[in-house]
């Protein structure tokens, strides 16, 4: 049977995607991106930052990301997809060739043949603010991390003006709505930007995404989200017990939990709204993949498709291949002993995430050398947060001293 990745590449070829020509991505401080798994494409110092929509029809990189890919060849940028399908068959870009071929049929065989480009997708970060520093992320996406490690560059990176300019000149055919943090519930310019939609009638025909820490409780905003044709919101959770309070620090698993409670309750009455849930996974909570299926299924929210399991590659520490072989074993049999059995939802995403996990593990330790650096690194790191935020690693994650003693 053919996976994903081949029937694509049968199709059309290797690295062909719609992204580069039909969206515009940006990060939390304004660099441009192919899509929100890619590396960074062009920085923000090589655009006009007034000019959001020029940038995406007419600049000389990305311009070459779409000769390179209607033609077969490799693109660096997009080097955790093409991971991803060596791994298990299958990645962002063929989850969203389909998405896209079903929200826009015909569009993506038009675009391979003739090389068209059309907006039709926005993925908007409106800044930095955010009230969680998770152990993966960074200044470039946390305030709360940019004070923590005074960083004056990423203090408070506000582009709410600017998107909301953006969106409001280039939202007249959309089908595809994104954005993430910082935390999209404190940036004044989402709420803005739901009310933009719903008031010019373009909600109707656009499904939109919104990831956020599941930190707020936005049921005040559900009425003007069930406006639009879909509404899905994507809560990151990363742990299911006590490490939930080391690696989203500083926010706790009990307050988590209350929030879950009451989101699940009050979006019962709303037909467009779809609630999802999100893990990254990396070195220091590999061990919850199955635990927070366990703890969605409880609260009701494991369904088709609901519960998406994703690998952290940068920082490069933080890669979940720098666990030992046994916590990557020990967590499929956790998975066959709970999981397969009572044929739960989640199965194929964590039996394909085991894949993956294996894939970066083999990967990671064919260079010895490299990976000691990144072990280093790891440790350093940890002591940082054990001095800042008075929280030792070893409390929390039962695996690490194995890692550190590989």
């Amino acid at each position: 049977m053919s996976t994903p990745s081949q029937n694509l590449i049968k199709k059309y070829n290797k690295s062909f995607c719609v992204k580069p020509f039909t969206e515009i991505s940006n990060s939390a401080v304004g660099h441009r991106q192919l899509c929100c798994r890619s590396e960074t494409l062009i920085y923000t110092d090589d655009v006009d930052s007034s000019s959001l929509t020029d940038d995406f029809f007419d600049h000389p990189k990305i311009n070459e990301v779409r000769r390179k890919m209607l033609a077969g060849e490799e693109v660096e940028e997009c080097w955790i997809c093409a991971d991803s399908e060596r791994a298990k068959g299958k990645s962002h870009r063929t989850f969203i060739m389909k998405e896209f071929e079903r929200m826009t049929p015909g569009l993506a065989d038009e675009i391979f043949e003739t090389g068209k480009v059309e907006l039709k997708s926005l993925d908007i970060r409106f800044g930095t603010k955010c009230n969680l520093a998770c152990v993966m992320c960074s200044p470039g996406s946390s305030s709360l991390i940019a004070k923590e490690e005074e960083d004056d560059e990423f203090q408070l990176v506000d582009l709410n003006d600017f998107s909301l300019d953006a969106i409001k000149q280039h939202s007249k055919g959309i089908t595809f709505f994104k954005t993430t943090g910082g935390e999209p519930m404190l940036l004044p310019a989402y709420k803005k930007t739901l009310e933009f939609f719903v008031e010019k009638g373009y909600a109707k025909d656009i499904e939109f995404t919104t990831i956020t820490n599941g930190t707020i409780d936005y049921s005040d905003l559900m009425p003007l989200m069930n406006e639009f044709k879909y509404f899905k919101i994507s809560h990151s959770i990363d742990a299911a017990d006590q490490s939930y309070n080391y690696v989203r620090w500083p926010g706790t698993m009990s307050r988590i939990q209350r929030i879950h409670q009451r989101i699940v309750e009050n979006s019962k009455q709303y037909k467009n709204i779809r609630l999802e849930f999100g893990a990254t996974i990396h070195v220091l909570n590999v061990d919850q993949v199955v635990k927070i299926s366990r703890y969605l299924t409880e609260l009701g929210q494991i369904t088709e498709n609901n519960y998406a399991v994703d690998m952290v590659y940068q920082p490069d520490y933080m890669q979940p291949g720098l666990v030992s072989k046994r916590v990557i074993d020990e967590l499929e049999e956790e998975y066959y002993a709970w999981d397969k059995p009572k044929g739960y939802q989640s199965g194929p995403e964590i039996i394909d995430f085991i894949k993956v996990l294996r894939y970066n593990y083999e990967k990671i330790n064919t260079n010895k050398e490299h990976k000691q650096e990144l072990l280093n690194k790891l440790e350093a790191k940890t002591l940082f947060w054990k001095a800042k935020r008075k929280l030792d690693v070893r409390d929390y994650i039962p695996y690490y001293e194995e890692i550190q003693n590989q």
